[in-house]
């Protein structure tokens, strides 16, 4: 059985200044270089940005 995190995140105020899409692409592709930056991370699946 394999096991999912989900982690929430307040994004900076300067986030409204750009596209969900572009945040989402840019979240995903620091994780795809710097996965060790969360522990246990075996591979990135999907970045959602929703407004709060």
């Amino acid at each position: 059985m394999s096991k999912k995190a989900i982690i929430m995140i307040h994004l900076v105020e300067e986030s409204a200044e750009k596209a969900n899409e572009e945040i989402e692409k840019e979240i995903f592709d620091e994780l795809l270089h710097y996965p060790q930056k969360i522990p246990w991370l075996k591979k990135v699946e999907k970045v959602t940005v929703k407004e709060a």
